[in-house]
């Protein structure tokens, strides 16, 4: 049975679409990726399969039922979300941003949250290491602590589904991989099925069982990512050379870039003229 199930999505902005003709399917259980360059519409694609950009024409099935029959508390309770950029408008903390996660769940404005609530808060602040951080306000924070704080909020949302809109954004090296290693865990031990919007193409293939390639608004590639990590197909998608490799942890193929200049019988002053060089 399939999750999400999308068919010939068209979406954007305006009334002139970022993307479309997109069609792809998001099992439970699934870690999938969508990649691509710069302004391709991978996050547009992640923002519409939940109906948060204006325009959204085509056919999006979410748990058996159609998307635009439901209600944003009953989307709420199947998805949760990640953004890219988030800015703080109010000087909320972390905590009781965290606890936003659980007011979908609330029968009314004024109920209170359970222990069940109290514990899903606890646990998504340990999880994502911000529990220390827990009186300060999102304004005090960094670039990566703010986008820990908005993965703890999803986990705390308790959903069967995670949307992240480039995770590895604004956090080092360290937590790119704990953040990775954290969405693995949860689609093996819990069954969670996960998109992400990724740039990273080695954290997607280390991670993601399956990989979908988006430019110009059009998927043009997906599959597995030892069948997508080849020299040929990056050039295609992302304009630049690579070299291909085996990374001797997960067996799994990964990429470098190839430098200009670095290429053999290619000096530097040629990969790279100076002011006033003849063209």
């Amino acid at each position: 049975m399939k999750f999400l199930s999308v068919e010939k999505l068209e979406a954007g902005y305006s009334e002139l679409p970022v993307i479309s003709n997109i069609s792809l399917e998001l099992e439970p259980g699934e870690f999938l990726a969508v990649c691509g360059p710069n302004g391709s519409g991978k996050s547009t694609l992640v923002r519409a399969v939940q109906k948060l950009t204006p325009l959204v024409r085509g056919k999006i099935i979410l748990s058996n039922r159609s998307l635009f029959e439901l209600k944003p508390r009953q989307v709420a309770s199947l998805l949760a979300y990640v953004p890219q950029v988030f800015e703080p408008v109010f000087a909320f903390s972390v905590e009781e941003t965290v606890a936003m996660a659980r007011y979908y769940r609330q029968p009314g404005r004024l109920a209170g949250f359970t222990e069940p609530d109290r514990a899903a808060i606890e646990e998504a602040m340990k999880l994502t290491e911000v529990s220390s951080l827990r009186r300060k306000k999102l304004n005090e924070l960094s670039g990566g602590e703010r986008q820990r704080v908005l993965i703890a909020r999803a986990l705390a949302q308790d959903t069967p589904a995670l949307l992240l809109d480039e995770p590895s954004s604004h956090l080092d090296l360290n937590f790119q991989l704990q953040v990775y290693q954290l969405l693995k865990e949860l689609q093996k031990k819990q069954g969670k099925a996960i998109l992400v919007a990724e740039h990273n193409l080695n954290l997607a293939a280390a991670y993601c069982s399956k990989l979908i390639f988006i430019k110009d608004g059009k998927i043009v590639a997906r599959g597995r990512p030892e069948e997508l990590l080849e020299k040929e197909i990056i050039r295609q998608v992302f304009g630049v050379e690579v070299e291909v490799r085996t990374n001797k942890s997960t067996g799994l193929p990964e990429i470098s870039l190839v430098h200009p200049g670095s290429e053999p019988g290619i000096s530097r002053e040629e990969a790279f003229p100076g002011p006033g060089s003849e063209s």
